[in-house]
C-alpha cells in the first residue's frame, strides 16, 4: 500500500450524502446533481471542506501537482492517514428481509445446481439474471454488516438491467474505474481531429489502464479539459454523470448501472477509434493488484477496470467493473477502514459468483478461489 504522500488533486475521495437520481433508462441512469446540492460540492455561497486524508492507489511515479490549485480543489490533503476521518461511506440500502425471488426460488447457487445438474430432474429452466426485477436476485453478502453494496448487471444489447434495489439510484466515487473512459476520451479526441494517438498517449493510457497510475490519468483528465471529460459521457455513451468535487477526476459520482454502462461503451466504442485495440488489450490485461478475481470466471474477451481507495481512518471503496460479450457488470462497496482491500475484492466475487450462476454462466470454483 503506498503512502498517502501529496495527492493527485482530482486523485482523493471525499463521500458525502449521494442524491438520488431520477429513474434510469437503458444506458443512461439519471440527471446529475447540481453544484449546489452535489454531496460534497460548493454551492453558490459555501466554502468547500478541505479533503479527507487518505491512501491512494499504487502509483508508478509521484503525483502530478498544480503550481497554484484552484480554490475548489480544497487543497491538499493531510497525510495523516491514522487522523480521525470525518467522512462517511454513502449508505447504499438494501431490500429489508428475505426477497419474494428468494423466497420462491431459493438462493441462487441452489437455483444453479438446479439447473445444471445432469440428473436434477426439477424442471427448472435457465433464466437470464437481467429477467429479474431489481432487488429481486439475492446474493450472499447483501445483507452483512458494515458492508455497503451495490450493483447491476447490464445487457449492453438490449439496455435492460437488474441489480440490487438501490443499483440505478445511489450513487458513490467512481475512484480508478472512470480511467477506462479517460482512457477511451483519448482515442475519441484523436479521431475526432484525425491524427494517430500521440506515444505520450498511449503511454499515459496504458499506465492509467494497466496499472491504474494515478498522475497517467491526471495528464490524460486535464488534456481532455477536465470535466469537459465525463461531460461527454453524456453523448457518446449516455450517462450523465457529475463531480462532486470540480477538477477531481476519482469523485465523479456514479451508481452501479452507470458503472456497468460506462465500462461496456468503452468496451463497444474503442474499435471505432484509433488505438482501441491497444486499450482493449489494455483493460484485459491489468496488473495482479488492480483484478478483482472475477475476469477468469467469464467468457470471450473481458474487459475490465476496477477501484480501490482507502480514505482514512473512516472507509474503503472498492469498485470492481467488467464488460465482455454482451453483459457488463459492476460492484461497489465501501466498508470500515480496519479491514483490508482484500475483504472488498472478496465481496466482488462473492457477489459475482451468485449473479453469474442465476445468469447461466458456468463458475470456475478454483479460478475464483485464487482470485484468477
Amino acid at each position: 500500500m503506498a503512502d498517502a504522500g501529496t495527492p493527485v488533486p482530482s486523485a482523493v475521495a471525499d463521500a458525502g450524502t449521494p442524491v438520488p437520481p431520477t429513474p434510469a433508462v437503458p444506458w443512461s441512469t439519471s440527471e446529475p446533481p447540481t453544484a449546489a446540492t452535489a454531496p460534497g460540492g460548493p454551492g453558490p455561497s459555501d466554502t468547500p471542506a478541505p479533503p479527507a486524508p487518505y491512501i491512494p492507489e499504487p502509483q508508478v511515479e509521484p503525483p502530478v501537482q498544480d503550481p497554484e490549485p484552484a480554490a475548489d480543489d480544497g487543497g491538499a490533503a493531510s497525510a495523516d492517514t491514522g487522523a480521525a476521518d470525518p467522512v462517511r461511506p454513502p449508505a447504499l440500502p438494501g431490500p429489508a428481509g428475505e426477497s419474494a425471488a428468494s423466497a420462491l426460488l431459493g438462493t441462487t447457487r441452489d437455483l444453479f445446481f438446479a439447473m445444471t445438474a445432469p440428473d436434477a430432474g426439477t424442471g427448472f429452466a435457465p433464466r437470464e439474471a437481467v429477467d429479474l426485477p431489481p432487488g429481486t436476485l439475492p446474493v450472499a453478502r447483501e445483507d452483512e454488516d458494515d458492508l455497503q453494496l451495490s450493483w447491476a448487471l447490464l445487457d449492453t444489447a438490449t439496455g435492460r438491467w437488474t441489480g440490487s434495489a438501490d443499483a440505478d439510484s445511489t450513487r458513490t466515487e467512481a475512484e480508478s474505474t472512470i480511467k477506462a473512459w479517460l482512457a477511451a476520451d483519448t482515442l475519441r479526441a484523436a479521431a475526432e481531429a484525425q491524427r494517430p494517438v500521440t506515444d505520450d498517449e498511449r503511454a499515459d493510457i496504458a499506465a492509467a489502464v494497466r496499472a491504474s497510475d494515478d498522475s497517467a490519468a491526471e495528464r490524460l483528465y486535464r488534456r481532455a479539459g477536465r470535466e469537459d471529460a465525463t461531460d461527454r459521457l453524456a453523448a457518446e455513451c449516455g450517462v450523465s454523470v457529475a463531480t462532486s468535487r470540480p477538477g477531481w477526476w476519482s469523485f465523479t459520482q456514479i451508481s452501479a448501472v452507470d458503472a456497468a454502462a460506462i465500462l461496456a461503451c468503452v468496451r463497444d466504442r474503442a474499435p471505432d477509434w484509433p488505438g482501441g485495440s491497444e486499450l482493449l488489450t489494455d483493460l484485459a490485461s491489468i496488473t495482479p493488484d488492480g483484478r478483482s478475481g472475477i475476469h477468469g470466471l467469464l467468457p470471450g474477451a473481458v474487459a475490465e477496470k476496477n477501484g480501490w481507495t482507502r480514505h482514512g481512518a473512516g472507509f474503503w471503496n472498492v469498485n470492481c467493473v467488467l464488460a465482455w460479450e454482451g453483459r457488463a457488470l459492476a460492484v461497489l462497496t465501501s466498508y470500515p477502514a480496519k479491514r483490508d482491500v482484500e475483504f472488498g475484492w472478496t465481496a466482488c466475487r462473492d457477489v459475482a459468483s451468485d449473479v453469474l450462476a442465476a445468469d447461466g454462466v458456468r463458475m470456475t470454483p478454483d479460478v475464483l478461489a485464487d482470485g484468477g
